[in-house]
């Protein structure tokens, strides 16, 4: 075989081993992510997997971090999924004084940004982390693609539920919020009502627990029934945002990824589905 001819053949399989492996660098998705990002003057952890699909971003409940989301390794063949822990929380930095939601929503912002996440994401968020993940909704419209609210806190908890409790009851339930320092949570729920952003015209589903409040989850000397049923009411006005929200009642409690993970992860996809779809 004349020489010219192998170089030929040489090269033209070396091109065709370069396409292929570009073409399975794009099949896996996004380069992944696990360590450090500095942002928004913050050090926060993240960690990024899977795709190729939307990206999706978990956002925790108060005081916890991202060892709270094993689900999303589920989704991994779904979409690019990524957890990270908000400032005073798992591996991320002690903010120098306590956090809000709005504060959580601009360091999601430039995180998003220094990690070289395109946005818009999907955010999932859980309790507090509902709060943050609506809040990033109306402050940030342009980094979020959909929304999954998971028994999501409600701007209007504590202001309804104070019609039922008593100065003595009240005092307790607000004295379960001093085991998170890092964390100004009435604060975060007076920025909130206060914000007037309409809400973007995304993909929303509401997923909410009807055994959050009532058995275990119940704090002692507390009007639990009454709670929960505010509980559900505020979870509905959620879901009013949109009119072709998917709202679904779980009898759980309030951590349903862990007691029905099943439910949120068929919830995600469908979402996924949607936003895909527009």
């Amino acid at each position: 075989m004349p020489a010219s001819s192998t170089i030929v053949r040489a090269r033209a399989w070396f091109a065709f081993a370069a396409i292929a492996m570009a073409l399975v660098a794009c099949a896996s998705g996004p380069p992944g992510i696990d360590g450090i990002i500095s942002a928004n003057a913050h050090d926060l952890y993240m960690y990024c997997g899977g795709g190729p699909g939307p990206t999706v971003v978990f956002e925790a409940a108060i005081g916890g971090d991202h060892s709270l989301w094993p689900i999303s390794d589920q989704i991994e063949g779904d979409a690019y999924t990524c957890v990270y822990d908000r400032a005073g929380n798992g591996a991320s930095s002690i903010p120098d004084e306590p956090q809000t939601a709005s504060a959580d929503v601009e360091d999601l912002h430039a995180l998003l940004e220094a990690a070289n996440i395109p946005a818009p994401v999907v955010l999932v968020g859980h309790s507090y982390g509902g709060l943050v993940a609506w809040l990033a909704a109306l402050q940030h419209p342009e980094d979020v693609a959909g929304l999954v609210l998971i028994d999501a806190s409600h701007p209007d908890q504590v202001t309804r539920w104070d019609a039922i409790l008593d100065d003595t009851q009240m005092e307790t339930l607000l004295g379960a919020y001093d085991d998170f320092p890092y964390v100004d949570f009435l604060a975060s729920l007076e920025e909130s009502r206060a914000a007037t952003e309409p809400f973007p015209e995304i993909p929303l589903t509401v997923i909410t627990a009807t055994q959050g409040l009532v058995g275990e989850g119940c704090g002692e000397g507390l009007p639990c029934d009454g709670m929960q049923a505010i509980w559900l009411e505020l979870q509905d006005e959620y879901a009013a945002f949109r009119p072709d929200a998917v709202h679904i009642e779980t009898p759980t409690g309030h951590y349903v990824q862990d007691e029905n993970p099943d439910l949120v992860l068929t919830e995600i996809r469908n979402l996924l589905a949607r936003v895909s779809a527009e």
